[in-house]
């Protein structure tokens, strides 16, 4: 295992290298090829602030200069004027910084600014060989530097941690637009009559970035086009077509890249450019040239340009996989404090005793007496008989009866009134003492049931976290992935919990390309199980679908009750769905009417519903009902409880009752009666309920009553049931008529749960 640990690091290492190394290399490369562009961007003919200002933003990045010194000093010799004070500066900047490093191994981006400064300053003389007005502009040329130096920086920064699976920043983003804006400054002259190369871009660049961002990419288009007229001084009819159909294309981008095109195409006839026939506007060649590479662009091109730039596209996403890790280090957590409580638990462990330490006692306080008679020979001569002869003498003096010696006792013992009370005595304290172990023993159990039942709760409640983090996004992707297969643009998709069932939530861009039924059955393909539709909100832009599981079973009850003389009544019911596909109804009947007895049965219905949702084993679940109901109990009353959890994706169903009347089953017309014998909650600790676990199946009914109802129809409630077959929807109204016909005055309860 350490091998391969070690091997996988190994791999792991060299892939990182591999691609750093690729990287590098086209940094390296297009380092180069940008300095030598930008050293064609200058002002009056000579400064090139832009080729040492990507100089300075890569130094400041942690980047090689070299190439970007080669790239400055090829391209100072580009031109008719060769820039000699740009070449100055770069040869001595990077020597400089070279002596700095190996002298101090470190070189602060502060210091970098300033030894840049420093030779731009001492070498600004040299632009006086072409006159002193160079000289004013070789300063101007000094601050651009700076400030671009601040924007390529940041664009390097931004290269340099592209492999890295993370959005862009509105301030890398901007960046990168006046980026692109000076490369374009650096082709402004070229073109071929009708046709300009800058305009073309700055049309395609335009084009995608509104595709990508929408007014945010209308912006920086328009930015391009203020650049390259200010710079070239060409008709600023440009800004205004250039601005009009991005603004035009950015209101409809949501409807495909035919209509962004027709946006452009719409705003040059609206200037008229087509008749100027300018190459820097809006002609024939340009618009071409620029909508047809932009119409040919791949789509998923575009889709990851608008992932990777759109923060809207990844705040679901980023919140998701927020949930997701707080997810994963709660479930570290509560796993972490399940196997505490687990641990916990063993040290309240009891093992069963099985000694007679009663009977010793008694034989010990027997002996106690007959130590002193000179004739114990002959009645412990059979020690074992004696031994018998004892016990019985004691359990009889416990009970009253009148003593006599009997087996192995000497008829004619001297002693036998003493050696009965002190056989009575010992017996007692011995049972005495037994009782207490045996309550200390029990408690101690309770103890050690209660915490390993909490610890074994906290981490299913764990994996389960785990589990549902790890699937979730799985199926997630598995959902995104298959509507992008089948062509729908996917914008979000969730699942989550939502009353007691599983959720799927889709997001779609319109158009649609086929009917809604469509998006269902390709999520169902995804999920590998039946979906059911319960909403779809659209609106212009987008379509959202939520579909639910659809489980084998469907379960809902109804509730019918009366109050005695009208008041509150004393019965209380309950519905609880859970996750994973089970449902919980519930009827309780507290001790007495009013306000009183309903605390108490709501009491019962909620601490069922809580353990449950706590995830703690049923056989807890139903010791504790009954225990933190007599604990939370001021004075002596108690509450029946009769419960049905079902499984609606298998069916089984469970009944729990605590001193319940019978419930009835109806099935294809016949009833049957499902009874249970048990004590009700709060009366004894160590009550235990009555559980029947049956299947069912579609069109099932279960009624469950109150003892309101069962106690006056104790023979009829069969026959009213099966006579109201014929419409269920009358079940529980029937019986509570039939019951007040002959005399039920107490709080009466129908609860009918049907199954389809």
């Amino acid at each position: 295992m350490i091998s391969y640990n070690a091997d996988m690091r190994k791999n792991s290492r060299t892939t990182e290298r591999g691609r750093e190394t690729l990287t590098g290399t086209v940094v390296v490369i297009g380092g180069f090829f940008c300095a030598l562009l930008l050293s064609r961007v200058r002002i009056h003919g000579l400064h090139t602030p832009l080729s040492l200002g990507l100089l300075l933003g890569s130094q400041l990045a942690g980047f090689d200069p070299a190439p970007i010194v080669g790239g400055v000093i090829l391209g100072a010799f580009s031109e008719s004027r060769p820039y000699w004070q740009g070449v100055a500066v770069a040869l001595l900047y990077w020597g400089v910084t070279r002596i700095v490093l190996l002298i101090r191994k470190k070189c602060r981006p502060a210091f970098r600014v300033l030894i840049y400064l420093v030779c731009a300053l001492i070498t600004l003389p040299v632009s006086a060989v072409y006159g002193m007005k160079e000289l004013l502009y070789g300063l101007i040329s000094l601050s651009v530097s700076v400030l671009s130096a601040i924007c390529f920086r940041r664009i390097s920064v931004t290269v340099r941690t592209m492999h890295s699976a993370r959005m862009t920043t509105e301030t890398e983003q901007g960046a990168i637009v006046l980026g692109i804006g000076m490369l374009l400054l650096a082709v402004s002259d070229a073109k071929l009559i009708y046709w300009s190369l800058p305009v073309s871009l700055i049309l395609l660049f335009t084009a995608t970035a509104v595709s990508a961002r929408g007014v945010f990419g209308a912006a920086a288009g328009t930015l391009w086009s203020v650049m390259l007229v200010l710079y070239a001084k060409t008709d600023p009819v440009l800004i205004g077509s250039v601005a009009l159909g991005a603004l035009g294309a950015a209101s409809v981008r949501e409807k495909g890249k035919l209509f962004i095109g027709g946006a452009f195409v719409l705003s040059g006839v609206l200037f008229q450019s087509f008749l100027k026939q300018q190459a820097y506007g809006m002609s024939v060649p340009n618009l071409l040239s620029a909508m047809l590479i932009y119409l040919i662009l791949p789509k998923d091109w575009l889709e990851y340009l608008r992932a990777y730039t759109d923060p809207r596209r990844h705040t679901d996403s980023m919140i998701a996989d927020a949930v997701r890790r707080t997810e994963l280090r709660a479930s570290r957590e509560l796993e972490r404090m399940g196997k505490l409580l687990g641990g916990l638990s063993g040290m309240f462990y009891a093992a069963p005793e099985e000694n007679d330490s009663v009977a010793l006692w008694t034989v010990q306080g027997a002996l106690s007496v007959c130590r002193g008679c000179e004739y114990r020979r002959d009645c412990w001569n059979d020690a074992d008989a004696m031994r018998e002869a004892v016990v019985s003498l004691a359990k009889e003096a416990e009970q009253g009866t009148r003593l006599r010696p009997t087996g192995s006792i000497d008829e004619a013992c001297e002693r036998f009134d003493d050696l009965c009370a002190s056989v009575l005595l010992a017996y007692q304290q011995a049972a005495n003492r037994d009782a207490v172990r045996t309550r200390a023993r029990n408690q101690s159990g309770f103890a050690e049931r209660q915490l390993s039942g909490a610890g074994a709760a906290l981490c299913a409640c764990a994996r389960r976290m785990r589990n549902r983090a790890r699937s979730t996004g799985r199926r997630e992707r598995k959902i995104r992935d298959r509507l992008t297969e089948a062509g729908y643009r996917v914008e979000h998709t969730e699942i989550y919990a939502s009353e007691g069932t599983e959720t799927v939530s889709v997001q779609l861009r319109r158009p649609l390309r086929s009917n809604h039924s469509a998006v269902q059955r390709e999520t169902e393909q995804a999920c590998g199980y039946e979906l059911r539709c319960i909403r779809v909100a659209q609106n212009k832009n987008r379509v959202s679908f939520e579909f639910e599981r659809n489980a084998a079973f469907s379960a809902a009850a109804q509730v019918y009750r009366t109050a005695k003389d009208d008041a509150v009544s004393g019965d209380a019911t309950g519905e609880c769905r859970f996750p994973d596909g089970r449902v919980c109804f519930a009827l309780s009947d507290g001790m007495g009417s009013g306000k009183t007895a309903r605390r108490e049965s709501e009491a019962a219905i909620r601490l069922l519903f809580r353990l449950y949702h706590a995830g703690v084993q049923k056989e807890l679940v139903y010791e504790n009902v009954n225990r933190m109901l007599m604990a939370q109990n001021e004075t002596e009353m108690y509450a029946t409880l009769d419960a049905v959890s079902i499984d609606l994706n298998s069916g089984e169903a469970e009944l729990l009752k605590y001193g319940a009347p019978p419930s009835f089953l109806v099935r294809d017309g016949q009833v049957s009666a499902i009874t249970g014998e048990a004590l009700p909650c709060g009366i004894l600790a160590e009550a235990k309920p009555s559980v029947i676990r049956i299947r069912v199946k579609r069109n099932d009914r279960i009624v469950l009553c109150s003892d309101g109802v069962q106690d006056v129809l104790p023979e009829g409630m069969e026959e009213a049931i099966r006579s109201a077959a014929a419409d269920p929807g009358k079940t529980g109204d029937a019986l509570l008529r039939l019951a007040q016909s002959r005399g039920g005055t107490d709080d009466m309860t129908v609860m009918v749960i049907r199954v389809a």
